[in-house]
């Protein structure tokens, strides 16, 4: 009878054994979007310095009251959208520049992966860019990412070359990318190739770029066609519309904020990508799968043979307006 109660004593501590360690192996992401309205002082250097307070103080909060894996501010909530010139004056050298040091000290005092939006670069070699940074709990930078496709005419950085993923360690593979990369769909969908389980678009947009029409829709769409978590962090009113969201792997809507200043969190689930992209969507679709496996053509002609050498661009006229002021209703 010993016997007996010692080897189920010894057979339920090891089942038990088992839970505990499948509950530890959850990949498990705690995310924080901060939609905030940022001061557009005038004076370049007070408005830099009343911006990082604020997103000090949230960031602040949001930790004490939430502790977050990770927490993201808007596009170009520090520096404010700048015209030509302004972008010049407040463009800083990233990571060696003030406001990044500052926000690397946040992070490492905070203990929390740290997206503070994007700042305005002055790179080595004199262009500007506007870059988002991934700093560490350690207070490390450990990816930048410069916007692929600048919103012209109304944003006069340099465009970027390179993708950029980045890895939380016993979490996943995050993609970055900011605001206007995302109605380009190639962007998303070369994050996904790269691993990318959760895509983090940060933005600034209005209604006159669309708002929520030309948003809600590109977000539910990118986290269905690429099986992965969407965060799109957007400004709040009266800078932009607000309306941040996080999407699940199959284009449901976890969290959807209004368009004033406010804050949220939502825990992601990184296996469901494993097991949405394994097993597939809606009807058993493996969407990632079928592109990969099932499609004969694999070089696909606008990128064999030249965007601009298509029948549509050969219909269009070359370039664009330089600035806003140009632009004429048609």
């Amino acid at each position: 009878m010993k016997k007996f109660i010692c080897s189920l004593v010894i057979f339920l501590a090891v089942i038990i054994g088992v839970s505990v360690t499948n509950v530890h192996a959850e990949r498990l992401l705690a995310v924080a979007m901060a939609q905030l309205d940022c001061n557009f002082d005038p004076d370049l250097s007070k408005r830099v310095a009343t911006n990082v307070g604020k997103v000090t103080a949230y960031a602040q909060i949001i930790k004490a009251l939430k502790n977050p894996d990770l927490i993201i501010f808007p596009e170009v909530c520090i520096q404010g959208p700048c015209d030509p010139v302004e972008y010049a004056k407040v463009a800083e050298a990233v990571p060696a520049g003030p406001t990044t040091q500052a926000l690397m000290k946040l992070a490492k005092d905070l203990k929390v992966w740290l997206i503070p939006g994007t700042l305005l670069e002055r790179a080595d070699d004199g262009k500007l860019y506007n870059t988002a940074i991934v700093i560490s709990p350690e207070g490390k930078m450990v990816a930048k990412y410069h916007k692929m496709f600048p919103a012209r005419p109304i944003e006069s950085s340099e465009p970027g070359t390179e993708f950029v993923v980045f890895d939380i360690p016993g979490k996943g593979r995050v993609g970055l990318m900011i605001c206007y990369d995302g109605w380009f769909p190639e962007v998303a969908r070369t994050l996904a190739w790269m691993g990318a389980e959760v895509m983090i678009k940060v933005t600034y947009q209005d209604d006159s770029e669309g708002g929520e029409r030309a948003h809600m829709p590109i977000v539910q769409a990118m986290a269905i066609q690429n099986q992965a978590w969407v965060v799109s962090v957007n400004a709040a009113a009266p800078m932009a519309n607000g309306i941040s969201a996080i999407i699940d792997p199959e284009g449901r809507v976890v969290e959807k904020l209004g368009n004033v200043e406010s804050f949220t969190t939502a825990v992601l689930d990184l296996d469901m990508v494993t097991r949405v992209r394994e097993k597939g969507s809606f009807a058993g679709f493996t969407i990632l799968k079928h592109w990969a496996r099932m499609a004969k053509v694999k070089n696909f002609p606008p990128y064999t043979q030249g965007l601009e050498n298509g029948p549509l661009f050969k219909a269009l006229s070359p370039g664009w307006v330089d600035n806003p002021s140009q632009i004429k209703p048609y």
